[in-house]
């Protein structure tokens, strides 16, 4: 069965081709390139099943084209039936890609309590336990807003950005910014690894997100890293969405 699974951020948008239950293909697009993604998605070839999620407002026109290439056509919504339990009081709030992160988290490690954290515009800290409960999780900004927000929010301090050779402790502004931030995050992550392992002994970690390598090489931690997690996981609700489908007839 091939499936197209859509993921449109707050800065790019994913367009994956999932066959018999794997991601076979990712192309991403800026968000602003508009033109392109139509493009592409005009030109994919016919296929069963198409899902998309999308933190902002739907593309109407992008929803159009892509139903029309598909049998079957899912947009997530908080209503769309998921193969975990969502325990989030209020899940029409909960963005579409937290959703996504955990069920491709439990997909891949079922039965296992699972922290996924998800590195990009915001750091995301989501958990779901080995019975599939989504229990909720934690928000903060990820490293462009906090490089941006110390000097917006400032009168003095200039704007700085991410940056691979830094120290823990700065001896400029420069250094100072850049490893508080940087470190800041660092250690914001493994101190929630702690906590959780803390809690659940046999916890794993999992990692996405546009800033998951520079996170995961520096992290002294066990980490699983997947860049695609959110896309593996609209392809297990489409997936489940389908089974329902079949079980009523």
């Amino acid at each position: 069965m091939k499936i197209f699974c859509v993921d449109t951020g707050n800065t790019f948008v994913k367009i994956a081709v999932a066959d018999e239950g794997k991601i076979v293909s990712v192309v991403a697009f800026s968000l602003e390139d508009e033109e392109s993604i139509l493009q592409y998605a005009a030109a994919l070839p016919v296929a069963d099943a198409c899902i998309v999620s999308s933190v902002s407002v739907s593309d109407s026109e992008l929803t159009k084209i892509l139903s029309e290439r598909v049998s079957y056509f899912v947009e997530l919504t908080a209503e769309t039936p998921i193969p975990i339990r969502n325990l989030y009081e209020t899940p029409e709030t909960l963005g579409k890609d937290r959703l996504a992160a955990v069920v491709g988290a439990y997909g891949l490690f079922p039965g296992k309590n699972v922290l996924v954290m998800d590195a990009g515009t915001a750091l995301t800290v989501d958990f779901i336990d080995n019975e599939g409960n989504y229990r909720g999780g934690n928000i903060s900004p990820g490293l462009q807003i906090r490089y941006r927000a110390l000097h917006d929010y400032t009168k003095r301090l200039p704007l700085e950005d991410q940056n691979n050779d830094f120290k823990i402790i700065g001896n400029s502004t420069s250094s100072a910014i850049i490893g508080g931030v940087q470190t800041g995050m660092i250690f914001e992550i493994e101190g929630y690894i702690d906590y959780f392992a803390g809690q659940y002994p046999d916890l794993v970690t999992i990692m996405t997100g546009g800033d998951v390598i520079f996170f995961v090489n520096r992290i002294k931690k066990s980490i699983f890293a997947e860049s695609d997690l959110v896309l593996i996981g609209l392809e297990k609700i489409i997936e489940h969405n389908i089974n329902i489908k079949k079980s009523s007839k």
